[in-house]
């Protein structure tokens, strides 16, 4: 499944998730919201990124991210 990426490094982007809560893209999570959004002309899941539990920024495990 297809989900829209809001916030973060990935905003804008399209990711493929399995449907979870959460997912990982470039190191960075992000979790699913109720929100729907437009990318590509088809409506998609957006998944909000969560600044605290972005590696790339050398946060993580002092956050509870694992």
């Amino acid at each position: 499944m297809n989900v829209l990426l809001s916030g973060g490094p990935g905003a804008g982007q399209v990711a493929e998730t399995t449907g979870g809560d959460t997912l990982v893209w470039r190191a960075c999570l992000y979790e699913r919201t109720g929100e729907t959004g437009r990318a590509g002309g088809e409506s998609l899941r957006v998944y909000a990124h969560r600044e605290d539990c972005c590696e790339a920024k050398g946060r993580g495990s002092e956050d509870r991210c694992e």
